[in-house]
């Protein structure tokens, strides 16, 4: 758990240098016990980091290019979660590439197993990956139009209202609302569930 801990406090937006010195010299029982006020505030900064962290793996809606490249920009980032982030994604889509721009530059990452950076806008890096990969003819007829339908009929079919899991599902979906930017002229239907 120290180590877990210490990873997080070090991806914290607030964290200091001699504030992390001073966890790594703390026994690692008294930070899994909380046993110490210490213990106690870096726990809680890395339970920040990492629900920061969650909150994005769970509700980032990334668009996709028909060249294979998906990508996002995470103007809601609170901690440094770039990288894990990227890494996720890279995980459940090891065939594309993913791209993300936050407030500190472009974050991209390939089949290869470093992660690019630069200081590019988000628009640019596209057109640069763009020029070097060929059109994916699987990927050229989705569009947001399409994805919007596709989201809509996951979203109504998880809704059985003799379940009490449906309640859960219509929270979530308010919550999905608020937290994913939804091209309203594109569904009308998806703004009649949201608004349940």
């Amino acid at each position: 758990m120290k180590k877990n801990v210490i990873d997080s406090l070090s991806r914290h937006r607030n964290v200091s240098i001699t504030f992390l010195e001073k966890i790594k010299q703390i026994p690692k029982e008294i930070i899994e016990n909380v046993g110490s006020d210490i213990a106690r505030k870096a726990v809680s900064m890395s339970w920040e980091v990492n629900g920061d962290l969650h909150e994005h793996k769970a509700f980032l809606r990334l668009s996709i290019s028909p060249h294979g490249i998906l990508y996002s920009k995470l103007t809601k980032m609170k901690h440094y979660n770039e990288i894990p982030l990227l890494n996720f994604f890279k995980k459940r889509f090891p065939t594309f590439v993913i791209i993300f721009e936050t407030t500190r530059g472009i974050f991209a990452a390939d089949q290869n197993p470093s992660i690019l950076t630069a200081n590019l806008s988000l628009e640019e890096a596209l057109k640069e990956w763009e020029a070097k990969l060929p059109i994916d003819p699987l990927l050229l007829d989705l569009n947001e139009d399409n994805y919007q339908d596709l989201w809509e009929n996951f979203a109504q079919s998880q809704i059985i209202h003799r379940r009490k899991s449906s309640k859960q599902v219509i929270s979530l979906s308010k919550r999905w609302k608020n937290t994913i930017p939804i091209d309203k002229s594109s569904s009308k239907s998806l703004d009649v569930f949201f608004n349940k």
